[in-house]
């Protein structure tokens, strides 16, 4: 049996903090923490809580939204999950409501996890000096707060786009996206404790990256890029770890 207790409030927005679209996850569970991951194609994300009375093992949940749903309906202090296996049904106690529901043997949102968490483990091992064979040259420090307004584009700049993003050694991160036809945007994030090369830095993103940064912590969050390579923004002492696939961008008029 794999149990935890936490709070109600604080688990929905960890929860929630995975993105809206998100179907299922997998909860990692310690006597004190959870952890938890999303590997896709386009990104990896990773968030951790402290809970207590945690038995150690992994909760899976097959509809998040339904679960989500379900918690902020209660609004009760303490929550209780539990669970006998991977694909066993997931039973959640929150006051004097229950909620049961059936699991899967897969997870879609878990299918890129331990791939992307291989390279994850070689990079944090040298430093973030390096992403697979591509350098990582560019390092800084931000407020996790100042991206928030490229949540926005979506709303500013209709249909799919594509962004562009800039590592400007003298200690701005600039964001961008739209056409000349559609109208651009643009986000510049101030950075501190710089380390890099004398030149910029830039690579391609697809418009999932605004949705991206408005899950980013607040507080000081640090950087790591190269050229024409992946975003990684993390808070080491919160567990908070993102990492941005690269794509290959098209110029827009």
């Amino acid at each position: 049996m794999v149990k935890f207790t936490g709070d109600n409030k604080t688990l929905t927005k960890f929860l929630e903090g995975f993105g809206k679209d998100l179907q299922d996850i997998a909860l990692r569970i310690s006597e004190e923490q959870i952890e938890a991951a999303v590997g896709k194609e386009t990104h990896y994300l990773r968030r951790q809580i402290g809970i207590r009375g945690g038995e150690e093992g992994v909760i899976s949940i097959s509809d998040l939204p339904k679960v989500v749903a379900f918690l902020k309906a209660t609004k009760a202090g303490e929550v209780t999950f539990q669970q006998m296996g991977k694909s066993s049904t997931l039973h959640i106690s929150c006051g004097n409501s229950k909620l049961q529901v059936p699991t899967s043997s897969y997870l879609q949102s878990q299918s890129d996890v331990s791939l992307i968490e291989k390279l994850i483990r070689k990079s944090e091992k040298n430093m973030w000096q390096s992403w697979a064979s591509f350098p990582l040259d560019y390092h800084a420090q931000a407020k996790g707060e100042d991206f928030y307004p490229a949540a926005q584009f979506s709303k500013v700049i209709s249909g799919k786009f594509s962004c562009k993003s800039e590592f400007d050694p003298d200690g701005e991160f600039v964001i961008r996206a739209g056409s000349k036809v559609k109208g651009k945007m643009f986000v510049r994030v101030p950075l501190t404790n710089v380390e890099s090369p004398p030149n910029s830095a830039n690579s391609g993103f697809a418009y999932w990256l605004p949705v991206l940064l408005s899950n980013l912590p607040s507080g000081d969050v640090t950087i790591h890029t190269g050229d024409d390579t992946v975003l990684v923004i993390e808070q080491p002492e919160t567990g908070f770890l993102l990492v941005v696939m690269d794509q290959d961008y098209d110029e827009e008029d």
